[in-house]
């Protein structure tokens, strides 16, 4: 489990994080959803270790993230899953003629080898 106690975060004089609480259980799918700009990419970050809080705590399994060094921050990461914002895996055009019109270099998949298909 991982639990968030009052965490703030601040770059220079913009408050991002201002004293949220939360609390995401192992096993379960959770979301963070909000407005654009609302902070929940520095949350995430904050949650994974990318960001250091500027206070409150971050518990996982009951250990502070104060407690944790580098290494520890590391392997918890091997344990968490995260899509950032602006990582399109694939283009998402409904139409089939949009998605081979605008194909990248390196999308897409290279027919292999003779016959069938």
């Amino acid at each position: 489990m991982i639990e968030v106690k009052s965490i703030s975060k601040k770059f220079e004089d913009n408050e991002v994080l201002s004293d949220i609480n939360s609390h995401f259980e192992r096993g379960k799918t959770n979301l963070i959803i909000g407005q654009s700009g609302s902070g929940k990419t520095v949350f995430l970050k904050c949650l994974l270790g990318l960001y250091n809080i500027d206070s409150g705590e971050i518990k996982y399994d009951g250990r502070s993230n104060s407690e944790m060094n580098d290494f520890d921050k590391l392997n918890l990461r091997r344990d968490m899953g995260m899509v950032f914002q602006g990582s399109c895996l694939l283009y998402t055009s409904p139409s089939p003629r949009d998605r081979q019109k605008s194909r990248m270099p390196g999308w897409g998949l290279k027919k292999r080898g003779g016959g069938g298909g």
